[in-house]
């Protein structure tokens, strides 16, 4: 595998791909970034265009592929996003090589019915799912979640009124949690499992909105064997290859609740304990080797956290030095127009305890909200 600069570089695209974009930076991987925002810590490391300020401002998939043609690339790797889009995913094809799960363990991936019969072939654990309201439901809390959800935004409790687009799940009290896999098809490792962030308010979060992750889960111990056991069930059953990763809810047992096929979003708090190369251990395994590549389990005895925080109103970002400086990442522009309910910045923290690490998170998204003013009229 070359690393060097004299090749044309690794194309990461996604709504979001700053956080394999790093970590690949660190171990000198060539890499070119296409994503929603370009924000100011991601322009300053990386060559890049973004949707926001190289695009038509148009927040969608197909948007970002456009945008994207005629970047010179030695493959691609898909971030967040492509896995409800299969169009983009097959148009995306045209800039060059995939490196990735391909489209059709994508599309098995993302079925509910899939799932639920792998869970039955392979003896996991997976909640009951209905596709319309039906009497058996009454008496259980269901979920409402969209077929092409990322992120968490609009699953909802299921009420009264059948929302078009949706399937019901059944939903399952615990730990909201991740786990981060590498597979080459055949075989897998877990390469760490971490806690979700799950409609925090204290990061402008509500009801199932996803915002970030706790590394290492403190109770990795317990729930690894499950886990792993999983992930190999998954990578024989749907030919997963490369990074990827699966949500689950731990209470005493692992429940998975579905799989993004492709680079998570926690990666970056692996990468902030771990030393491993996730750009260099997906492109080995969507090859089909054996990578010769450690895999660092990281330290014990300390917690790593990220989180976005998303504005709760309307309002203006002052600070992007200040705020590169302490460590944040995705960052806007001074000056930068936030309307409600989008990210304004990630904020990072290390602790020696589960609990220290989300308060010290707390603290700095107190901080985020003190860069903020509201938007007059006059902004908009």
């Amino acid at each position: 595998m070359d690393n060097s600069s004299d090749t044309d570089p690794i194309l990461i695209i996604g709504a979001n791909a700053r956080f394999l974009a790093e970590n690949a930076g660190r171990h000198g991987h060539n890499v070119f970034v296409a994503d929603y925002y370009g924000d100011v810590d991601t322009r300053a490391s990386f060559k890049s265009r973004s949707v926001k300020r190289d695009g038509n401002g148009e927040f969608t998939l197909r948007s970002l592929v456009d945008l994207a043609r005629g970047i010179k690339n030695s493959g691609i790797v898909y971030g967040p996003g492509f896995e409800n889009d299969i169009f983009a995913l097959t148009k995306l094809k045209e800039l060059g090589p995939i490196i990735g799960c391909g489209i059709e363990a994508v599309r098995k991936s993302r079925d509910p019915e899939t799932l639920l019969r792998s869970a039955r072939s392979w003896n996991f654990k997976y909640p009951s799912i209905r596709y319309e309201k039906v009497p058996s439901m009454k008496g259980k809390k269901w979920l409402a979640k969209p077929f092409a959800e990322m992120g968490g935004v609009n699953v909802r409790f299921a009420d009264a009124t059948t929302a078009p687009g949706v399937f019901y799940q059944e939903y399952v009290e615990g730990l909201p949690s991740s786990a981060i896999v590498v597979s080459n098809g055949s075989e897998c490792a877990v390469l760490g499992l971490t806690t979700q962030l799950i409609g925090d308010t204290a990061f402008g979060a509500d009801n199932f909105r996803y915002s970030g992750n706790v590394f290492p889960h403190p109770f990795t111990n317990e729930a690894i064997g499950q886990a792993t056991a999983i992930a190999d069930s998954l990578t024989l059953e749907l030919d997963l290859k490369g990074l990827w990763g699966f949500d689950f809810i731990y209470n005493g047992e692992v429940v998975l609740i579905e799989i993004n096929p492709r680079p998570t979003a926690g990666t970056g708090v692996l990468s902030m304990g771990t030393w491993n190369d996730l750009l260099g251990l997906h492109i080995d395994g969507v090859s089909g080797k054996n990578s010769s590549i450690i895999i660092d389990p990281g330290p014990t005895g300390s917690y790593f956290a990220q989180s976005r925080v998303f504005a709760k109103e309307d309002s203006t970002f002052t600070g992007a030095e200040k705020w590169k400086a302490q460590g944040g990442r995705d960052i806007p522009e001074d000056g930068e127009f936030i309307p409600a309910g989008a990210p304004v910045l990630t904020v990072s923290a290390e602790d020696i305890s589960y609990n220290g690490v989300i308060a010290k998170l707390h603290d700095k998204a107190k901080n985020v909200y003190n860069s903020l003013t509201p938007a007059t009229a006059t902004m908009l």
